[in-house]
């Protein structure tokens, strides 16, 4: 072989090398980089993954918190019931045990306890037909509350019960109390046509018919007006 021709092997073999060398870097730097891009997808996938279940984690807690609030509402909705229900009847309690100031038509006054819970009762017996018993529950109470709202109310429909028993002087002296004691009270004019009816049922009908007068002419326009003009036209 001729020097020139070993001086352009050696060439051919050194450009060989090189190309070979240039492209083994270049398939390592190739691998490397997918290396990388496979780590790091595996890094995402891991990181996805974790968010994955830490939102699954966030979700489930947030479910439970949103139950937990659920029962706290709904604990707190029963505790508010409780109270009230235990202050109205505490109050209640109160009142029976503690003089009240009330008004009953138009009238104010202080209620002792057990004072109207002992009216609703008399009137119970006397509205049941249990004149007798009405009778001495009213009379009763008359005599233990001479203070009472009640009271007109009570002589009212005592005099009215008085009546129903055919007594009629003792229901002409109740009503008359009533008018004396409260002579602007509402139950006035109903009280002069019970004392009208005791006198009509008594034989005193002169003064029935006074009575009756009286009441159209200072009562107009109300309810025992029209009562008394209704018993008038009747009354001979």
């Amino acid at each position: 072989m001729s020097r020139t021709h070993y001086l352009f092997f050696l060439c051919w073999c050194g450009v060989f090398i090189n190309s070979t060398q240039a492209a083994l870097f270049e398939d390592g730097d190739a691998r490397k980089q997918i290396n990388v891009l496979t780590e790091s997808l595996k890094n995402n996938q891991k990181a996805v993954l974790e968010l994955s279940i830490s939102n699954d984690k966030l979700t489930k807690e947030n479910q439970e918190l949103r139950g937990k609030i659920e029962e706290l509402q709904k604990s707190h909705e029963e505790l508010s019931e409780s109270l009230k229900s235990y202050y109205t009847e505490l109050n209640d309690r109160l009142q029976k045990i503690e003089p009240q100031d009330i008004e009953v038509e138009g009238l104010k006054g202080t209620s002792q306890p057990g004072e109207k819970e002992a009216y609703d009762l008399a009137l119970k017996d006397f509205q049941n037909g249990d004149l007798a018993k009405a009778n001495k529950s009213l009379s009763y109470f008359e005599n233990r509350y001479p203070s009472s709202p009640y009271w007109p109310l009570a002589k009212y429909w005592l005099a009215n019960t008085q009546y129903a028993q055919k007594e009629y002087k003792a229901g002409i002296a109740s009503a008359q109390s009533l008018i004396k004691k409260y002579p602007e009270h509402p139950r006035v004019p109903e009280a002069y046509n019970t004392i009208a009816n005791c006198q009509i049922e008594s034989g005193q009908k002169s003064d029935a018919r006074k009575t009756l007068e009286s009441i159209t002419k200072n009562y107009p326009n109300t309810k025992a007006a029209e009562q008394a003009a209704a018993t008038l036209s009747k009354l001979k």
